[in-house]
């Protein structure tokens, strides 16, 4: 039997789903990650589909899954916002409807606030004497550091009204730059 002379690093399909494996066995990754990785590595671009239907069908590969984990890894360990993980989602490839969903179903139960007041925890550290804020531009940064976070407007306000009483200066920080705006 003539073997297939396979251009150098270019792998066949069996080597190109054993490379798959391994790569979905290192992290998780969503379909269009590993899709893009495998054709690559790829010697004829027909293999790729064989093997991502291969890698689905025996269950390695659920986008559903993955931005689950994602999605609750970011919120509860890095204390971030919908807002921020949903974009994250999107970059890797997460349809925007399964995105959708998957933030519905798993930060409904959260509070928004409560999560944004335990970010700045993490931020600020102990607060100055007196136990408030008071500089203007110390609170602009925190008001970005939240927005960039992935928290909407509401949230910050709760959250930074817990160490400012400046409501002026709260009031001309979300008319300046509401968080909608803010990119990360």
């Amino acid at each position: 039997m003539a073997r297939v002379r396979v251009p150098s690093g270019k792998l066949g399909a069996e080597a190109l789903y054993e490379y798959a494996l391994r790569a979905l066995a290192r992290r998780s990754h969503t379909l269009a990650e590993l899709e893009a990785k495998i054709r690559r590595r790829c010697a004829d671009q027909d293999d790729v589909e064989v093997v991502i239907q291969r890698l689905r069908s025996n269950g390695y590969l659920d986008d559903v899954r993955v931005a689950e984990a994602h999605f609750s890894m970011r919120r509860d360990f890095d204390l971030l916002g919908r807002r921020r993980v949903l974009g994250e989602l999107k970059r890797r490839g997460v349809d925007e409807a399964t995105a959708e969903a998957v933030v519905a179903g798993t930060y409904d139960d959260r509070d928004e606030s409560a999560l944004a007041r335990a970010f700045l925890r993490r931020k600020v550290g102990p607060l100055p004497e007196g136990g408030r804020i008071q500089d203007s531009k110390h609170l602009a940064r925190l008001f970005r550091a939240l927005a960039r976070a992935g928290f909407d407007y509401p949230a910050i306000a709760d959250a930074l009204r817990d160490v400012c009483d400046d409501t002026e200066l709260l009031e001309a920080l979300s008319e300046s730059r509401p968080a909608s705006d803010i990119e990360d």
